[in-house]
C-alpha cells in the first residue's frame, strides 16, 4: 500500500502534520496473513495493532459448550486490535483470525505508541479518538443485543457491509447475530419476499 494513502486516512482521524507522520512512518511494516491464520490467540497479550489494507478478520471466543461465538468483524480501512488487552496488557480471552488472505500495515508496539502520545499532541488526539471509536463500537454491539431483534441486527449488518455474504460464511454470520443457521435462512427468506 502507498503509505501516502495511509497518511491521508490517518489525517482524517486526527490533524497530523508531516512532522507527526515522520515520527511513525519508519516504524510501520507490512504483514500478511493467510486465511485461517491467527492475528491473536486467547491467552496471548495484545501489544500492537494493525491497519487492514486487504482482507478481513473475525474476533471470537469459544463458549463453555465449545461453540465459536463471533463478537466482531474487521474489514479494510479499519484497525484490527483487541483493544482492552492493548490498553491493559492482560491476556486476551478471545481470538482474532483471518477470514481471507489479508494484508496489514502494523503499527509499532504499545510502548512506542505511548511515546508518540508524549511527543505529539496530534498523536495523543489520534489515540483518544481511537479509544472513543472503539468504545462506541463495543457499546453499540452490546446495545444491539439488548434492544434489537435478530432481524434488526441482520439489517444493520447488511447496511454496514452489503457484500458480507460474499466474504463471510453463513455460520460466522449466524454466530455474530446470535442465532442458528436455520433462523438466519428464515430471516433472509422473509426479507427477500418483503
Amino acid at each position: 500500500m502507498d503509505l501516502e494513502r495511509l497518511y491521508s486516512i490517518f489525517k482524517a482521524i486526527s490533524p497530523l502534520t508531516d512532522e507527526d507522520w515522520q515520527l511513525l512512518e519508519p516504524q510501520l511494516y507490512v504483514k500478511k496473513f493467510r486465511k485461517g491464520d491467527f492475528y491473536l490467540r486467547a491467552d496471548d497479550t495484545e501489544s500492537q495493532m494493525g491497519f487492514i489494507i486487504q482482507g478481513s478478520f473475525r474476533w471470537y471466543f469459544v463458549n463453555p459448550k465449545g461453540e465459536e461465538v463471533n463478537f466482531h468483524f474487521f474489514f479494510e480501512n479499519s484497525f484490527v486490535v483487541e483493544y482492552m488487552g492493548f490498553l491493559t496488557l492482560k491476556p486476551s480471552q478471545m481470538h482474532i483470525e483471518a477470514m481471507e488472505d489479508s494484508t496489514l500495515v502494523m503499527l509499532p508496539k504499545r510502548h512506542k505508541i505511548l511515546e508518540l502520545y508524549e511527543v505529539s499532541r496530534n498523536w495523543e488526539l489520534f489515540g483518544r479518538i481511537m479509544a472513543e471509536t472503539t468504545y462506541i463500537a463495543t457499546a453499540g454491539r452490546v446495545q444491539d443485543f439488548l434492544f434489537h431483534s435478530a432481524e434488526e441486527r441482520y439489517i444493520t449488518l447488511l447496511s454496514l457491509h452489503p457484500d458480507i455474504f460474499q466474504r463471510v460464511s453463513l455460520a460466522n454470520i449466524s454466530s455474530y447475530l446470535g442465532i442458528k443457521g436455520p433462523s438466519l435462512s428464515r430471516i433472509r427468506r422473509r426479507l427477500s419476499k418483503g
